[in-house]
């Protein structure tokens, strides 16, 4: 019997060292997990915060890559400046691609009351019917704004026409 009663001493005092145990080191825990909740809820709060700047701050850069490549897009259409270098070698480029020979091309600046700051480029060009109208098109979708003026048409040969094509081409 004496076994029977340790056994139930040892295990009271099992019990009573849980208790104590509780008291003394679960009961400060729990004062640290409500401190700690407390903590991950500024935490994450702070989390959305920033999340939405970060959102917010992107949505931005977007809105500034997109503006940019506006400008960009703009200053090749309008540049700043005669940027006569680039019209000529554009205009001479587009005349070669589509096979036309190119004769003269002369340049004026003047300004339109609408528009403006142009300048008129006036290309004397010998080539087909059909090389024309590809290096109309050409010009229609050139990345510099340009309008055609005025077109002049003289036959030279059974197959060959001399074109006079007078082009305005924008700056600012």
């Amino acid at each position: 019997m004496k076994t029977s009663q340790s056994s139930q001493l040892f295990s009271i005092l099992l019990l009573l060292l849980m208790m104590v145990g509780g008291i003394f080191f679960v009961l400060p825990m729990r004062d640290s997990i409500s401190a700690l909740s407390t903590q991950k809820d500024t935490v994450t709060s702070d989390l959305t915060a920033l999340q939405t700047e970060y959102d917010s701050l992107s949505s931005l850069a977007d809105e500034v890559s997109k503006s940019q490549s506006t400008k960009d897009a703009l200053m090749k259409a309008v540049p700043a400046g005669y940027a006569e270098d680039d019209l000529l070698l554009d205009l001479s480029g587009m005349a070669n691609d589509v096979g036309f020979k190119l004769n003269a091309i002369n340049f004026s600046l003047g300004t339109d009351a609408d528009l403006g700051n142009t300048i008129t480029v006036t290309e004397n060009l010998t080539g087909t019917y059909a090389q024309l109208v590809d290096l109309l098109q050409k010009v229609e979708s050139s990345q510099r704004l340009m309008q055609v003026k005025s077109l002049n048409v003289q036959r030279t040969s059974a197959t060959a026409i001399a074109f006079n094509l007078q082009i305005e081409a924008y700056y600012q």
